[in-house]
């Protein structure tokens, strides 16, 4: 079986590529790039009279909203015992809560999931 390390670092990994990063490269198409999504293309309307500044702004409320929702969603499980978050290998289950100093709070630090895996959010940009 995994070390909880290397159970934790998967977990993170696959929070920031499927959860943070697509939020990301999506926030961006909108705001910044436009978007071929008929969908989304009111927003893009909005946002792009924006000034550079205000997208930024945009940008980094955004951020902070998307990571609060992480949060706060693996807060249920520190939280909420009823609720197990569990990792299984080979048959044996690890409750990822009991691995990890605070769940809630692994994807936030300078040294989170997000600084250390995102292909988006790097160290000068706000997390």
């Amino acid at each position: 079986m995994k070390s909880n390390e290397e159970i934790l670092e998967t977990l993170g990994r696959l929070i920031v590529s499927n959860v943070f990063d697509q939020f990301y490269h999506g926030l961006n198409k909108i705001v910044y790039e436009g978007t071929p999504n008929p969908l989304n293309k009111k927003y893009h309307d909005v946002f792009s009279r924006l000034d550079q500044k205000d997208k930024d702004l945009l940008r980094e409320y955004s951020v902070k909203n998307t990571t609060g929702v992480i949060f706060d969603m693996l807060k249920i499980f520190e939280e909420h015992q009823e609720f197990k978050f569990i990792y299984e290998e080979d048959g044996k289950q690890v409750n990822l809560v009991e691995i990890s100093e605070m769940l809630k709070a692994e994807p936030l630090s300078e040294y989170g999931w997000i600084a250390r895996f995102s292909k988006h959010v790097k160290d000068h940009e706000i997390i």
